[in-house]
């Protein structure tokens, strides 16, 4: 593989031998081991090369970017030529900028010693066990990798970020299946560091796989009624998707929509709600180091006990609107545990839904949200009855986060996030997809 170092040093010239410029550029370079499983076989082992460049400019207030999956020296300084030609064809914005240079730092992250042998063995244990402990599954394929990469990062303020990361994958595709009747597909997986668990335990593997089994003989809800919904961790982590995107990230503060435009320092959600960015969680296994602009990341808090505490924003975003930049780029989200457990979430619910996810687009700027709940059971009296089919729900998703009812002690962490369950109030459902 091409020696990273060496060409980004090139490049930095490169881009110094032109006048007037702001740029940054990352160049990477990924080793991946892959193991497939079907059948409860190993049907594949292979390693992959990959290499990606990405460069951004910053010329008469104009940015161009550019990137490539090749990593020559010759090839990059053409992709800076063809970044610097997209830039001179924009248009100019005072607000372009990037950040100011910082010392040199040099990160290690994950597992960078990795032990294939035991990962294969992870990986058939996995296999053995769904078949033993889950036989209403088909497992339809299962992949388990290892990455390693090195990336280099440098801007033209003299930022140069060295770091070098592994992590372990596992991804299942699976679905329900009696013989007679058969679930729809389903997905699940985790990154990690450590192989001294059994890889069942990681994420919410086990419970996916269990709620696939349930869901062969679903139930429709025959009526419409307001009830409690208890969300699952993969379904909260899609509501908060929508929550930001609508209130707080540069597309909402830019265009003015954002309901919370001038909620900073006011309640918008339940005091049982803190949302927290923490790419240094020793949870986080690839933590952001730095942001897209360049600034080093650091860990903040976006909503504290309800309290909306800023914006999560870009430099270009704090630049046209006069607002507070945000620490990290908004990823490696953490929700703080409630002091209920899952069990007594289901037990509190007269009658509502668990639901694993919405189909339904993106809520307006409004907050309305409306769709067809996926993967979810209908609770009625504290108990589960069953998995339901064209099944509709539909509430607004700002009183959403204010009707908090409840908060799991149970958290989901995938390497990437780590999310609880979430019990709201005040939810319509009903039966139907009409």
């Amino acid at each position: 593989m091409a020696n990273i170092l060496d060409i980004a040093e090139k490049t930095y010239a490169y881009l110094n031998e032109k006048e007037g410029l702001k740029a940054d550029f990352t160049i990477s370079e990924t080793e991946t081991n892959e193991i497939t499983v079907k059948d409860g076989k190993f049907t594949l082992f292979r390693t992959l090369f990959d290499n990606d460049v990405s460069i951004k400019v910053i010329k008469d207030h104009k940015k161009g970017i550019a990137s490539i999956n090749k990593c020559s020296e010759e090839q990059i300084k053409k992709a800076v030529d063809d970044a610097i030609a997209s830039a001179e064809s924009g248009d100019a914005d005072d607000c372009f900028d990037i950040a100011p240079g910082l010392e040199p730092e040099k990160f290690k992250m994950g597992v960078l010693e990795p032990d294939i042998d035991k990962l294969m063995e992870r990986t058939q244990e996995l296999s053995n066990t769904i078949a033993e402990k889950h036989k209403k599954i088909r497992l339809i394929e299962m992949f388990a990798k290892y990455v390693k990469g090195h990336y280099v990062y440098m801007n033209t303020g003299g930022t140069k970020d060295d770091c070098d990361f592994g992590y372990y994958l596992i991804m299942l595709e699976f679905a329900g299946t009696d013989g007679e009747n058969t679930t729809g597909v389903a997905s699940t997986g985790v990154i990690f560091d450590s192989l001294d668990k059994e890889l069942i335990t990681l994420g919410n593997i086990e419970k996916e796989l269990t709620d696939a089994e349930n869901s062969l003989n679903p139930i429709k809800v025959s009526e419409k009624f307001e009830g409690d919904i208890i969300l699952t961790p993969g379904c909260v982590s899609q509501m908060v998707s929508y929550l930001c995107y609508n209130a707080v990230l540069d597309p909402a503060i830019i265009n003015k929509t954002s309901v919370w435009l001038d909620k900073v320092g006011e309640q918008v959600a339940s005091p049982m709600f803190t949302l927290s960015s923490k790419p240094y969680d020793e949870r986080i296994i690839l933590g952001e180091r730095h942001t897209i602009d360049g600034f080093r990341s650091e860990d903040y808090t976006l909503i504290d006990k309800g309290v909306l505490k800023c914006f999560a924003t870009s430099l270009y975003a704090a630049n046209k609107c006069g607002v507070n930049r945000a620490a990290n780029s908004s990823q490696d989200l953490i929700i703080e545990a409630g002091d209920t457990s899952f069990e007594d979430m289901i037990k509190g619910v007269k009658k509502g839904l668990i639901v694993g996810s919405v189909s339904c687009g993106m809520p307006g700027a409004n907050g309305e949200l409306a769709g067809v709940a996926k993967n979810s059971f209908y609770v009625e009296d504290g108990e589960i009855k069953g998995a339901v089919i064209e099944t509709m729900i539909s509430a607004n998703l700002f009183e959403m986060f204010k009707n908090i009812k409840a908060i799991s002690k149970e958290q989901v962490c995938d390497g990437g996030s780590v999310i609880p369950y979430i019990e709201m109030s005040g939810i319509t459902i009903s039966g139907g997809t009409e």
